[in-house]
């Protein structure tokens, strides 16, 4: 049975408009929903996210939006540092208008994970500073408190807007930081595609060591590595949804050998094809 959380464990009243929860780290945690949506921005680290029973490995400068309706989890985690903002009701806010549709613009499609840089991570985490504080603040004076929700509601509007801004779009162009968070967020809708290295490379202006070096940097992972896990991710996901037969999915996603398909399904999940789709 998939657990439930609620918000009556994490809000201190009715009226709080947000709460904030830091996981520093967060520890593997089984299957769950909730009757509140979140904002997950991962900090440091590593791990694997399971939404709606689509696996993909998180690391730092993802952002993710997860509505109340949806089911997930977290697995190996490898020192995984998130900052969660709780929202129970957007009609909660005063002043920010048609805030669910900023939000809903950031929830992960499968594969496509959003992703920010490191400079605009800064800012939010200042931003997230100033929310936390004032998630303490008491003041009685009914000015005072209107105006105090008002810097709240404004410093958070200014958070979701970077976040909507300053994500990676796909364009070709910026610093070679920014460009190897294009290349991830490229391979993030193509990898099931056969891939030209080369021209890959070429795509965006760079050497092949380069592009290689700057993979490895932002998941740890060759960009083959990258790219085959997000093809198991994608095979997971078909076992799980779909009456598709195991050799059909593994010829999808890119394994034109069964047996090297299970394999390594196995050493990723733990769990073998056969035994996943039961």
């Amino acid at each position: 049975m998939i657990e439930k959380l609620s918000f009556k464990d994490f809000f201190k009243s009715g009226q709080q408009q947000f709460a904030i929860e830091p996981r520093v780290p967060q520890s593997d945690f089984p299957e769950h929903t909730h009757d509140f949506s979140e904002l997950v921005i991962v900090t440091e680290g590593r791990g694997r996210h399971i939404l709606n029973g689509y696996p993909h490995d998180l690391y730092k400068g993802m952002v993710l939006y997860i509505e109340a309706s949806d089911h997930h989890l977290y697995e190996n985690v490898d020192n995984l540092c998130l900052t969660n903002i709780l929202l129970k009701d957007y009609n909660d806010f005063k002043f920010i208008r048609n805030l669910d549709t900023l939000l809903k613009n950031l929830k992960p499609d499968c594969a496509d994970y959003k992703i920010i840089n490191r400079d605009t991570l800064g800012l939010i985490n200042e931003n997230i500073t100033f929310l936390m504080h004032s998630q303490n603040f008491k003041v009685k004076d009914l000015s005072v408190m209107v105006e105090t929700a008002l810097q709240k509601e404004f410093s958070f509007f200014q958070l979701v807007t970077l976040l909507q801004n300053h994500y990676v779009d796909g364009q070709m162009v910026g610093s070679i930081e920014a460009k190897g968070r294009q290349i991830i967020n490229w391979l993030n809708f193509h990898f099931l595609e056969e891939i030209s290295w080369d021209k890959l490379a070429e795509k965006f202006n760079l050497s092949i060591r380069t592009l290689y070096r700057y993979v490895k940097v932002q998941t740890g992972l060759t960009p083959q590595a990258y790219v085959s896990k997000l093809r198991l991710s994608n095979a997971y996901y078909q076992l799980r949804y779909t009456e598709k037969p195991i050799t059909d999915i593994a010829l999808d996603c890119g394994f034109n050998d069964g047996s090297y398909f299970s394999t390594c399904f196995k050493h990723e999940f733990g769990i073998s094809p056969k035994t996943l789709r039961g």
